[in-house]
């Protein structure tokens, strides 16, 4: 799952910002938002989650069939319980991660504009433009609603 920005030079930037100093601060912004270590340690936290989980409802079903005892089994509680809250986290920390991440790519993509706005002959800005839309095609099940973010730059 790679996210970033799109290196590639607009022509309508000649003159205001060399083709190496934009690709610079493109790779600058990617870099502060390329970082997908939360993303990996919450899908292990969810799968070991998920996996306890099973193991516990296995397990518990199988010694209550066994003990022939009635009643609900402690242990299938529990799976259901882990798999539960291997879930809730997993959702929790997702929206984490973007909101965070989102908050990063402002961050950077504001310095980048500070710098810009100053330094060049011709003074730019440089701001995020956030869209929301549909990906897919066919029937709504097939459709998934996505951010799509895009930075622009404008001569000021």
């Amino acid at each position: 799952m790679k996210i970033e920005f799109d290196s590639t030079y607009p022509i309508h930037l000649n003159g205001i910002i060399s083709q190496n100093e934009f690709q610079e601060s493109i790779n600058k912004i990617n870099r502060t938002i390329s970082s997908n270590k939360l993303l990996i340690l919450l899908g292990i936290v969810f799968g070991a989650c998920v996996i306890g989980g099973m193991i516990c409802f296995i397990v518990g079903g199988i010694t209550t069939a066994n003990s022939r005892t009635f009643g609900f089994p402690a242990l299938v509680g529990a799976g259901i319980g882990m798999t539960s809250l291997g879930s809730l986290i997993f959702g929790i920390g997702c929206c984490l991660i973007q909101s965070r991440r989102s908050t990063r790519m402002r961050q950077a993509i504001a310095e980048e504009s500070k710098k810009y706005s100053s330094k060049s002959p011709t003074p730019c800005s440089w701001r995020l433009n956030v869209a929301g839309g549909l990906i897919g095609t066919g029937y709504a099940y097939n459709r998934h609603a996505q951010l799509i973010y895009h930075v622009s730059v404008t001569v000021q």
